[in-house]
């Protein structure tokens, strides 16, 4: 059984200042993926590499409140049904299905709030390093090549990519 490759993440400023995110698990042209940004500014490298890492450290926080939040959801759920259960059997559970319905409602509410300050700050983050707007256009692999080999184009650092 062969064992997958882990994709990496690496940003490169072609020569004329195209900004390109390359994405990759291999050297094979179909093991990569390449996208082109618009920008407002030729941003530097530094501040790619940056802001590569600003999202990714707010991906990882964002992950862990995620599963906080969803267990948090599981208990309140569980405490719902024992607190309609449990009467039935003679065990008194006071607000238990009450309270625990509450936090389900508020939870539910609040998760769309929570997404869109996630987004939000998702998107200031490129404003922030001079992209128009968090969303690349596909480039084709052999033109992007092309563009990073040609001479005055630099390329930052490789990240491990939490997903392709």
């Amino acid at each position: 059984m062969a064992v997958a490759k882990l994709w990496t993440i690496q940003w490169h400023i072609a020569a004329d200042g195209t900004v390109i995110k390359q994405r990759s698990r291999g050297n094979a042209e179909h093991e990569q993926l390449f996208q082109q940004y618009a920008t407002t500014r030729t941003p530097t490298i530094e501040e790619i590499d940056t802001l590569e890492d600003r999202l990714q450290r707010s991906s990882a926080s964002g992950n862990r409140l995620s599963k906080v939040f969803l267990y948090l959801f599981y208990a309140a759920c569980a405490g719902f049904v024992l607190g309609i259960v449990l009467p039935w059997i003679g065990i008194d559970t006071g607000f238990l299905a009450l309270g625990s319905l509450i936090f389900v409602v508020l939870a539910s509410m609040s998760t769309g709030v929570i997404l869109r300050m996630s987004i939000s700050r998702h998107q200031r983050a490129f404003r922030d390093a001079g992209f128009e707007s968090p969303n690349g256009v596909t480039l084709a692999a052999r033109e992007a090549r092309v563009m990073i080999a040609d001479p005055g184009a630099v390329s930052g650092r490789e990240f491990a990519a939490v997903r392709a």
